[in-house]
């Protein structure tokens, strides 16, 4: 399912960039780079940045960046950074403008073209040195039609910085060189950025997280998004959350909302905590749930018109996201303080069938019998299934440390699988099927490889599954894996512990 979104004039509209179904969580972090004071924190919440000749923020003491900012960010040992993404957006006319007053009226005037080009800037990581990054140009706001809009060129960048993501962070991100206009403008100047982090973590439930960009000038019309595609979970409390970048979002101005479409009342339920009213959300602040996130440099409370907020959204408790949803639409819309929408995300807990359908861990081909196999079919052995490989006597595993990668480790630390009439033990999976016909079939072309597949039945979900070899020493099981995964379609196959608790 596609986003579906009101476009207006002068905007970019927004469409989906990522999608996952994993077992793991989120995380963002962002700072402004514009505000009063090049280092200093900025405080006063009464303030908005039309009242100030704004400054690039730069604490990086280097000669080489013309504006810096940084966040902390902080990821658990054990967790696997699957996307990274980094956004930066802000107003940049040109380089520097001011104002004067005559008769009485203000008159705003561009002093400087544009310096920079807004697609490059600059990545730190703890412990790294700077890495050049070019984005991808989401919107330009230059030569908008609209007066209002090219007076202030507002832009929004991404890119895709996974890689510089990988093994254990937990520090200081900081992000330079990030364009906008210095001095004072028509509706003032912001800028800033945000870094969405998407991780594998097995302590978290399973979920579907998605991503969209563009640049929607939010004003007299309301902006709808629908998000479709996942399947929340059948049972139990749902963890949902929607993840927000905007600019414009002054602080003092109210009438701006978003709301989540509740289907039996039929009405948008405007969502707010602590840090963000309802009737004020886009506020200039930088926010996670229901906390300021000030783990920053500088960690200004007000950042005076860059809007970062990843919040949680109501659950099943008062039916506005209940179990077994399968779409939810939000509203962003302002009756007074306009702003730009560059950024969204939503995440909620999905079912586990949803999960395994959706990571094809049940195969579907054109010959896939969708009707599972009962347990009868077994008891009267009119499938025949091989039995699993005799194994050893169960006993403590050493491994040695050289050979434990992280992958390895959590599946020695996860509870193991306990399934009647399978020997303990380690066991190299490549596939899943609903259809014993179908597991057959696979097994046939795995034999055509040089291995030498079997097959067990799990009566719990009623599913079939593949496998080349088990054992009870998992470090050699897992260099089979890994010489497995090398095959021709096999690069997702997995390992799994039974019976072994």
């Amino acid at each position: 399912m596609l986003p579906i979104i009101a476009t207006a004039q002068d905007s970019k509209t927004f469409t989906r960039d990522k999608e996952f179904y994993i077992r793991g969580n989120t995380a963002v972090i962002g700072n402004n780079i514009l505000s009063k004071d090049s280092e200093k924190a900025f405080n006063d919440l009464d303030k908005i940045n039309d009242e100030f000749k704004m400054r690039y923020v730069d604490i990086d003491n280097d000669k080489s960046t013309w504006s810096s900012s940084s966040a902390h960010l902080e990821l658990k040992e054990g967790v696997k950074v699957i996307y990274a993404g980094l956004y930066w957006s802000g107003t940049y006319h040109g380089e520097r403008s001011g104002k004067r007053v005559k008769d009485g009226k203000v008159y705003h005037k561009k002093l400087d073209d544009r310096a920079h080009d807004i697609r490059e800037v600059q990545l730190k990581v703890p412990g790294g040195e700077y890495e050049d990054i070019l984005g991808s140009l989401i919107y330009d706001g230059e030569d908008a039609p609209n007066h209002s809009i090219s007076s202030r060129a507002p832009y929004a960048c991404m890119a895709d910085v996974t890689a510089f993501m990988q093994g254990a962070i937990k520090g200081q991100i900081t992000v330079a060189n990030v364009s906008a206009t210095q001095g004072e403008i028509i509706g003032g100047s912001a800028a800033g950025w945000l870094l969405y982090v998407v991780y594998e973590d097995d302590s978290q439930p399973l979920q579907y997280v998605t991503t969209f960009h563009g640049f929607e000038f939010v004003n007299k019309k309301a902006i709808e998004v629908d998000f479709g595609n996942f399947q929340s979970s059948e049972k139990g409390e749902l963890q949902t959350a929607i993840t927000i970048g905007a600019l414009e979002g002054d602080g003092n101005l109210g009438r701006d909302e978003i709301g989540i479409f509740d289907p039996k009342t039929k009405i948008f339920v405007t969502l707010d905590n602590s840090v963000r009213a309802s009737s004020n959300f886009f506020n200039s602040t930088i926010t996670i749930n229901d906390k300021r996130a000030t783990n920053r440099v500088p960690n200004s409370l007000n950042t005076l018109g860059f809007d970062l907020a990843k919040i949680k959204i109501p659950t099943a408790q008062n039916t506005v996201i209940a179990n077994s949803t399968g779409g939810v639409k939000m509203r962003f819309k302002t009756r007074s303080d306009r702003f730009f929408l560059f950024f969204t995300a939503f995440q909620t807990t999905i079912s586990e069938r949803f999960y395994n359908e959706k990571n094809n861990i049940i195969t579907a081909t054109e010959q896939e019998i969708t009707a599972q196999p009962s347990k009868k079919v077994i008891t009267n052995q009119q499938v025949a299934i091989a039995p699993p490989p005799p194994l050893e006597e169960a006993k403590p595993v050493y491994v040695a440390p050289e050979v434990v990668n992280k992958e390895l480790a959590s599946l020695l630390e996860k509870p193991a699988l306990n399934i009647d009439s399978i020997s303990p033990g380690y066991y190299v999976v490549t596939n899943v099927f609903s259809s014993a016909t179908n597991a057959e079939n696979w097994m046939a072309i795995l034999s055509t490889k040089g291995l030498e597949p079997q097959m067990f039945y799990r009566p719990d979900n009623n599913y079939f599954y593949v496998f080349v070899d088990a054992g009870m020493d998992a470090a050699v099981l897992y260099k089979k894996l890994e010489e497995v995964r090398i095959m021709p379609d096999l690069k997702e196959s997995w390992m799994l512990k039974i019976n072994l608790d």
